[in-house]
């Protein structure tokens, strides 16, 4: 398989990667501090190959309904789910949480891979970069305000 354009950002956020972890993965909640997305009919329990589906509401032609599936999940410390249109443009985002004495190392990834992947990520990378720092920034606060 041929690997495509990764978009990586670091956030350092002074919680626990537990704390962290309950955060990232109440995906009924990620309305009240994601600023784009909002998972709809989550599952009761979250494995590998389980589907979610979420509205992306970023004010862009991308905004709409996508369906993921989880490819790894080890609390706390590994997220990954994978969605997209296959050989055309698909995305794995994974979620990398390490410890830290001051509290964790939030990686958020995602590798895009198709036909489509070079023409739809490059143009708009700087941008993309900025949205997912913005992301890790968002839980950062979310988990500073005590919720």
């Amino acid at each position: 398989m041929q690997h495509g354009p990764v978009i990586t950002v670091v956030t350092h956020i002074a919680s626990s990667p537990e704390e962290v972890w309950r955060e990232l993965t109440n995906f009924a909640r990620y309305a009240e501090w994601h600023p784009t997305l909002r998972f709809v009919d989550v599952p009761t329990e979250i494995l590998p190959g389980t589907r979610l589906r979420a509205q992306v509401s970023s004010g862009t032609e991308n905004d709409g309904e996508y369906g993921f599936t989880v490819l790894h999940y080890e609390a706390p410390r590994r997220l990954v789910w994978e969605g997209g249109i296959p050989d055309v443009l698909m995305g794995k985002h994974s979620f990398i949480l390490e410890p830290r004495a001051d509290g964790t190392r939030y990686t958020e990834s995602e590798e895009f891979t198709g036909t489509a992947a070079v023409a739809t990520v490059e143009p708009i990378r700087s941008q993309m970069e900025e949205d997912y720092a913005s992301y890790g920034k968002a839980l950062r606060e979310r988990l500073g305000s005590g919720h």
